[in-house]
């Protein structure tokens, strides 16, 4: 693909990412799409078959870019202990989930799918997660699980946990993004009162 062509084709996937996250998969229209990013439906639907073939195109940007994302983290990260590793990961990922707003936000999209073209999607997902695994997984082996708790369950569940504390904080500042920096402090003592949940479980013992 000439450069040009990876140009046209970017600025076809970054007009549909925000047509996605704005109006999710259905009501998003092609004739939007094309006209922000100045093209014709015709070189639309050469480069993308059609818009499931769209979406699933942008859907591979986003995670791409996502796992791109961690893997820089993991690698400056390499030093830390696991929980310290998870309180840096928890606070960079809320980081680019307000830097990147329309990512986040179209990212959830996937809830709201056709059946067959979600499934497409969560096979995605998962994909782009176990290849993430394993730099969890390492950090895991360096504490003392409890017993009868596997490591694959401590991974998902970590892994989730973060995502869903991402998603929690892209809410809670999604319009006052210049007030993060003010506040990082106290999200940080937040985050800290989170790990010691994960450290100590919710029961008294």
């Amino acid at each position: 693909m000439s450069e040009r062509s990876t140009e046209v084709r970017n600025e076809i996937l970054n007009a549909a990412i925000e047509e996605f996250a704005e109006n999710g998969y259905e009501a998003a229209s092609t004739n939007t799409i094309t006209r922000r990013a100045g093209v014709s439906k015709g070189l639309l639907f050469h480069y993308f078959k059609n818009k499931e073939g769209l979406y699933i195109a942008c859907y591979e940007h986003v995670l791409k870019w996502s796992q791109t994302q961690f893997e820089d983290f993991a690698e400056k990260a390499k030093r830390l202990d696991f929980f310290e590793f998870l309180r840096e990961w928890g606070l960079r990922k809320i980081q680019l989930a307000i830097e990147k707003p329309v990512y986040a936000k179209f990212l959830l999209t996937v809830t709201n799918l056709p059946a067959k073209l979600r499934q497409k999607i969560v096979a995605m997902i998962k994909e782009t997660l176990l290849s993430s695994f394993h730099v969890i997984s390492q950090k895991i082996d360096s504490i003392e699980l409890r017993q009868g708790l596997s490591k694959e369950d401590a991974t998902m569940f970590v892994t989730i946990f973060f995502d869903g504390m991402a998603e929690f904080y892209l809410n809670q500042y999604r319009d006052r993004a210049i007030q993060l920096p003010e506040e990082l402090d106290e999200i940080k003592k937040q985050m800290d009162r989170l790990i010691d949940v994960l450290k100590f479980g919710l029961l008294e013992r």
